[in-house]
């Protein structure tokens, strides 16, 4: 009986599409856009304001569904965002822009975490200062990371060898010698602290006042031919934000520590969450500015970049899409 009422109802459905009295939009508005968005293994805390989004059901209430890709690292995953093998891509504002230097397209809709990029050490060292000449990890070149160890080479004037490597392997390379730091993203550091008790927190937060960090980018021709779509899902992102601002922090740590497929890692994310600013969507530009000139003293952008650095990114950043959303949540 279950059968032949399920296929009555179909046949009911198909005859009332055919004969118009029912729209065929009325009956596809609910059909879920798959939106395929890259981010990092060990990055969960980084993009919470997503994660909680989606565990809340806000996407959902958007139609949008999140199939989600994981690379080693930012440029790693623009590869596949060069061959549109991926609709948006969560990453650091380093790599999206030394892609942009290489005539690479995207539009860059709004800011996601901010900090994220702690200092992670034996408990010998207590400051930068005290690694001089030591050797420092980070996810790899062209990484807001190794962006920043650069830059307190520049500012400090310290000098590193750079070691790169896998953030999760983050302990290991620690407990082998290879590397005497490592500067990474969360909860992986969070994660290697709790693994091993003579590592801890030399510096939380990297030393740029308000150091942006990971912002989301789309295809240029979906913000063309479907900009509805970014604006729901950029709603979707923000309501994220406000429930992390407005509930406890054990709400979100217990939602992550599950997108973790780890629920006992409670303790280790409201350690990771003291690295990052999750509820700012809009792109902190001295920061940025201080970033870019940092990789163009690197040669790791030309050096005419560094001359305008906000007009270079203003290029490439559109924030009408968060204005109207931010606009519909207000009404």
């Amino acid at each position: 009986m279950k059968t032949f009422g399920t296929r009555l109802v179909v046949t009911i459905i198909v005859l009332l599409l055919g004969a118009g009295l029912v729209p065929i939009s009325s009956w596809t508005a609910n059909a879920m856009d798959i939106v395929r968005l890259a981010d990092q293994p060990g990055a969960e805390v980084d993009y919470a304001a997503v994660w909680v989004a989606e565990d809340q059901g806000y996407f959902k209430d958007e139609s949008i569904s999140i199939e989600r890709r994981t690379y080693a690292n930012g440029p790693a995953g623009l590869l596949d965002f060069a061959n549109k093998s991926i609709d948006a891509e969560m990453a650091a504002i380093v790599p999206f822009m030394q892609f942009a230097a290489r005539g690479g397209e995207f539009k860059l809709v709004m800011s996601v975490t901010k900090g994220n990029a702690a200092l992670v050490g034996p408990t010998q060292y207590t400051s930068y200062k005290d690694l001089n000449g030591k050797r420092i990890g980070t996810p790899g070149i062209g990484t807001i990371h190794d962006a920043v160890v650069n830059y307190v080479e520049q500012s400090q004037g310290l000098k590193f060898q750079h070691v790169f490597g896998k953030v999760t392997d983050i302990a290991v390379m620690i407990e082998k010698g290879e590397v005497d730091a490592f500067v990474g993203w969360e909860p992986a550091s969070a994660i290697a602290i709790s693994q091993n008790p003579k590592l801890h927190y030399i510096q939380q937060w990297p030393p740029i006042p308000n150091a942006e960090s990971l912002s989301l980018i789309f295809q240029p021709d979906i913000a063309k031919n479907k900009p509805e779509l970014i604006d729901r899902f950029v709603r979707a992102t923000l309501r994220g934000m406000e429930f992390i601002k407005t509930n406890p922090k054990e709400k979100t740590a217990t939602i992550i520590a599950k997108k973790m497929n780890d629920p006992k890692a409670v303790p280790v994310v409201l350690a990771a969450l003291g690295s990052v600013d999750l509820v700012s969507p809009r792109l902190d530009m001295p920061s940025t500015k201080i970033l870019l000139q940092t990789i163009a003293k690197q040669g790791k952008i030309p050096a005419e970049y560094a001359t305008d650095p906000e007009g270079w990114v203003k290029k490439y950043l559109d924030y009408s899409f968060l204005d109207r959303a931010e606009g519909s949540l207000k009404k």
